[in-house]
């Protein structure tokens, strides 16, 4: 089988020319983290916006610590991040504590950016409940109370579910998890309508604005802003519900949220959306709704989908506008965080303008997305701890960094927010809590109680990403995913200033210092080699970690061309398999061959891939699987896969694949070839994901087009 000329073009695209993203791994440093509140009561952040203009106090509820969800909370509070004292804001009296009919019931606290005061839930008072009813999702407001704990509260929205038709600048249901923008001129809210919910009509997105003709009891216009129908009368490209939204830049122009649409084919998808509202918008134009009639947006509100796959999770914004991150099922099929432009769509001619998986972890992304406030880092959760992820386009994007404790015995955190100059972090986890008398207590629902606990962002200059990755992350050269390696496997460093221009090493054996660029690994043992280099620029050296490095954690020193050290954590594994792309990625079509063989054994060959100029160009050239007595064979080039103790094995499309043969490919060190028979059954799908496990451990998934 002819495979020198794509070897060669794999190690020319993807050894040779720097990146520009991908994925990398975490560089060390002790995570921090400690735990602000013990007492017994729950400390729920509900993934709100609970730092106080000025970073001194977490506003929270202390939901299910008396009674069953939002509606059995009887109060909101605070706690000093110096000195963890909590105090009350809000408690009204008196209260119901019921399974059904509570009231007021309280919750989804968030400071004001502008003022010293909270939004939160706020159902109706007991004094109400003869007329208004009792808490429920369809009747509820957002109440504003005084930091100051000295209890004045008054109402954003106003509710009317008696006049018809619906009093203009009111709403008829329930508002919830209440979002000042970052200038504090515009507050979104989710919505669940009391009239027609009855009739098919789910949960839909809106805001309300400050008016001098606010309705009656209120200071805010509130209107609808994702126009939404019952799911039995909706037609293609229409919305049945609209939820996990949040603002898109400083001054509410964008918001952001998860829709539930009817396809063509007659399925709802849930996708990721876009609401532009204008900055001069007139809310007065906005339909209030009748009996009959749900209530519509404000004239000059438009709805703009961006991926027309699956997203899921909070919509999160950057602070500038420019940028939204989500979470989607990644080509392997774990779960990973995504970025889009805001003005992007996963069909926009441009690249550059659709969606890029920013995460590639190892246990896949868990919850709680947000966005530094630089826009250069995200944190998340992942393995039961909590991630920062560089998303500045360059070296170090995706590179990741666990700022607490992880691993599978440790309670899982929930509900990140930034404080608001971007230097701590603050979540919940469930623990342990022991009241004043020395006894373990639970909450209502027999849980452990939520803690806050705090993490430090260590960022000493304050551009927004990691101090301990500034200076260079290691990563394996193929896949570009979390820094793991095996010895005589390509790796990369990815950095600044590593070298003074590129230089590709022109003798075999391969060199040890290139271009003033020279790299050792000291190994688990203690052990230090030199490493062979392949080629180093200004922003990334290839090397392979040396025959006899030992498996565990490592340390790569790189000594740059100006005579600077620096050190990096890799884990040395047995194995570590990556698989080359065309676009020198990790992702996208493969760097691959695919050989058919006919009944009569004749051999004939084809690249899967055709590139107009350099790395980012390729894209998929369409494989025909031939008549039923051909067989195809499918020539994957990846790394750190010869060392494997049991057989690999592969999927494409969703569908086993039989490997075939795998083993390392003698012309060039550190690469390894696996050739996979494609499946007769592929015939037809077109694109689809070629994902290796080669003892236990995935490779990053590659594609390839099926005819």
């Amino acid at each position: 089988m002819r495979t020198v000329g794509l070897v060669v073009a794999v190690l020319a695209v993807t050894l040779t020319l720097a990146v520009s993203g991908g994925p990398v791994r975490q560089a060390a440093s002790a995570p921090v983290e400690w735990q602000l509140t013990a007492t017994p009561i729950n400390h729920a952040l509900d993934n709100n916006d609970n730092f106080s203009k000025d970073d001194r106090y977490l506003v929270y509820d202390t939901r299910e610590t008396l009674g069953g969800g939002i509606g059995n909370c009887t109060s909101i509070m605070k706690v000093d991040v110096m000195t963890g004292k909590e105090s009350v804001v809000y408690a009204p009296q008196p209260v119901i504590l019921h399974t059904t009919n509570m009231a007021p019931g309280l919750g989804a606290a968030s400071f004001s950016p502008v003022a010293d005061e909270a939004v939160f839930i706020h159902g109706p008072f007991v004094s109400e409940t003869p007329v208004l009813g009792f808490y429920g999702a369809t009747n509820r407001r957002g109440g504003v109370a005084a930091g100051d704990g000295s209890g004045r509260v008054y109402f954003l929205d106003a509710r009317d579910v008696t006049n018809e038709p619906t009093t203009p600048g009111a709403h008829r249901g329930g508002t919830h998890r209440h979002e000042y923008t970052l200038d504090g001129k515009r507050v979104g809210f989710t919505y669940d309508d009391n009239l027609l919910t009855p009739g098919g009509y789910g949960r839909t997105i809106g805001m309300m604005v400050p008016h001098p003709k606010a309705p009656a009891g209120a200071t805010h216009w509130t209107v609808l802003l994702a126009p939404i129908v019952p799911s039995s009368a909706a037609k293609t490209g229409e919305l049945d519900r609209a939820a996990d939204d949040s603002w898109i830049g400083a001054k509410g122009l964008m918001r952001g949220f998860i829709g539930r649409v009817m396809e063509a084919d007659g399925t709802f998808m849930s996708s990721l959306f876009v609401v532009d509202v204008p900055e001069n918008v007139d809310v007065t134009t906005a339909d209030a709704g009748t009996k009959t009639r749900f209530p519509s947006p404000p004239r000059g509100v438009t709805v703009r989908r961006l991926t027309n796959t699956a997203a899921s999770g909070i919509v999160r914004g950057s602070h500038d506008g420019t940028r939204i991150g989500y979470y989607a099922t990644a080509p392997d099929g774990s779960r990973q965080a995504f970025i889009i432009p805001s003005l992007g769509s996963d069909r926009d001619p441009n690249p550059a303008m659709r969606p890029v998986q920013a995460t590639f972890l190892e246990k896949g992304a868990g919850s709680g997305l947000r966005w530094h406030p630089t826009g250069n880092s995200i944190a998340l959760t992942t393995d039961n701890g909590v991630v920062a992820v560089c998303v500045k386009p360059g070296p170090l994007f995706g590179a990741h960094h666990f700022l607490s404790r992880r691993g599978s015995g440790v309670p899982a955190p929930e509900a990140l927010v930034w404080s608001r100059n971007g230097r701590l972090l603050a979540f919940n986890r469930r623990v342990p809590t022991i009241d004043a008398q020395g006894e373990l207590v639970k909450d209502f629902n027999k849980n452990d109680f939520r803690q806050i606990f705090m993490a430090v962002f260590p960022d000493e200059n304050q551009n927004g990403i990691v101090d301990a990755i500034e200076q260079g992350v290691v990563r394996n050269a193929a896949s570009f995913v979390t820094g793991a390696a095996a010895a005589d496997s390509w790796a990369t460093v990815t950095g600044f200033n590593l070298a003074a221009k590129a230089a590709v090493a022109e003798t075999s054996p391969l060199p040890t210092s290139l271009g003033g660029v020279s790299v050792e690994v000291t190994d688990s043992a203690g052990a230090k080699r030199a490493a062979p280099l392949h080629f180093v620029s200004p922003e990334q050296v290839n090397f392979l970690p040396p025959t006899g490095t030992k498996p565990g954690e490592a340390t790569v020193t790189v000594t740059t061309a100006g005579g600077q050290k620096i050190a990096m954590p890799l884990e040395v594994r047995t194995v570590a398999p990556g698989l080359f792309s065309a676009n020198a990625s990790g992702q996208g079509v493969a760097a691959a061959v695919a050989v058919r063989i006919d009944a009569q054994g004749k051999q004939t060959s084809q690249v899967v891939f055709q590139c107009t100029g350099g790395a980012g160009t390729c894209t998929s050239v369409p494989l025909d699987l031939g008549p039923e007595t051909d067989e195809v064979i499918l020539l994957l080039y990846g790394t750190g896969i010869r060392g494997f103790s049991a057989p690999p094995a592969a999927t494409i499309g969703g569908q086993r694949a039989d490997v075939i043969g795998a083993a390392a490919q003698s012309q060039y060190p550190g690469l390894d070839q696996v050739n996979v028979r494609i499946p007769r059954a592929l015939a037809g799908k077109g694109e689809v994901p070629v994902v290796l496990t080669v003892d236990g451990q995935k490779a990053n998934a590659v594609t390839v087009n099926i005819r």
